[in-house]
């Protein structure tokens, strides 16, 4: 299976662009594939960077919208496809990655790489409502929704990860008090979270397209250090030299700062949810259920047959190292820049 042409949605954004210009094993650096970003705004400063880069070629569409995807699909090889959570409603993300899978098929594509995230609210935890993170469950329906699909018509890949290590810099970040470091979270101190540097998204993704005929049909890992607070505290101290100290607070404690910052209780997505939508929901509730997911969570368990690639960085010592990470606060992601 040869690919030359391949469409990256998300490529102006947090996770799918590592894939496009990352550090490691970026698609745009390898000279082997001509990229194309679809993105509502070619003008923003985030696609023009993207546009600099050699082989990439970022054109106007959108993953909403049948004409949109029709133009980001024609002439491509393959795919990488991720919505953003926070922009659109639940069933209309549903929607268009079923469709957008749909009219791959139909363009021709080899093979469609899905951005997923396993099914804890079913398999750990029974589907019991404390644990209903919506941002992350829907893209856990679809990647279920896509593993029943027949690969021979449209071979596909799910690449699936965790929370971002560069929320160290935000959800994650430690408050200073005077020369202390207190990394402070409503979870426990044997609370396992699989935190992933996004570099590995892009050096996972870009080993999916070399591979394509080995990863078809298969989960892919982007690679995760399962770690517990007092582990992430620990490595901070050895890689800073500052002092530092894990507290457990209640949920209602970390809201309050959260509120502070941005507005936890309004409906997402913001311009497009009514108070009375029980189809959309709040910050709160959502990273609620996130948070009591990761307090909760002991294990370490991969979807079988999953796939580990060689990995861009192998352990949060290291990501801490190349990132310079010191504790400060630095905000990742669009969403949480534009709710301010």
């Amino acid at each position: 299976m040869a690919l030359e042409k391949i469409v990256v949605f998300g490529g102006t954004g947090a996770q799918a662009g590592p894939i496009v210009r990352g550090a490691f094993a970026a698609l745009s650096a390898t000279g082997k594939y001509k990229i194309t970003v679809p993105t509502r705004n070619t003008s923003s400063a985030e696609a023009e960077a993207v546009a600099a880069l050699p082989h990439v070629a970022v054109i106007e569409a959108s993953y909403d919208t049948e004409n949109g995807l029709r133009t980001a699909f024609r002439g491509q090889d393959a795919c990488y496809f991720i919505i953003n959570s926070f922009a659109t409603r639940e069933g209309d993300e549903c929607f268009w990655s079923f469709r957008a899978y749909e009219i791959a098929a139909q363009s021709g594509l080899k093979l469609f790489v899905y951005s997923g995230a396993v099914n804890r609210y079913r398999e750990q935890f029974g589907y019991q409502e404390e644990f209903r993170n919506s941002h992350n469950l829907v893209k856990a329906n679809v990647a279920d929704w896509l593993h029943q699909q027949d690969a021979k018509k449209l071979p596909w890949a799910i690449l699936y990860g965790g929370p971002y290590a560069e929320m160290l810099g935000s959800t994650f970040c430690p408050r200073r008090s005077g020369d202390e470091y207190i990394f402070a979270a409503p979870v426990n101190e044997d609370s396992i979270i699989p935190l992933m540097a996004l570099d590995n998204y892009g050096a996972t993704g870009a080993w999916i397209f070399e591979h394509p005929s080995e990863a078809a049909g298969r989960w892919i890992s982007a690679g995760a250090f399962h770690v517990t607070l007092p582990e992430i505290v620990e490595t901070f101290r050895k890689v800073t030299g500052k002092q530092a100290r894990f507290v457990s607070i209640p949920q209602e404690k970390w809201f309050e700062g959260a509120a502070a910052k941005f507005p936890v209780d309004k409906k997402l997505p913001v311009g497009k949810a009514s108070d009375y939508d029980d189809a959309t929901f709040t910050f709160r509730q959502t990273f609620s259920a996130w948070w009591s997911m990761w307090r909760d969570n002991r294990g370490t368990a991969w979807p079988e047959g999953t796939i580990h690639p060689p990995l861009a960085i192998e352990s949060l010592e290291e990501w801490m190292r190349k990132t310079d990470y010191q504790g400060e606060p630095k905000e990742p992601t669009k969403m949480r820049r534009e709710m301010k």
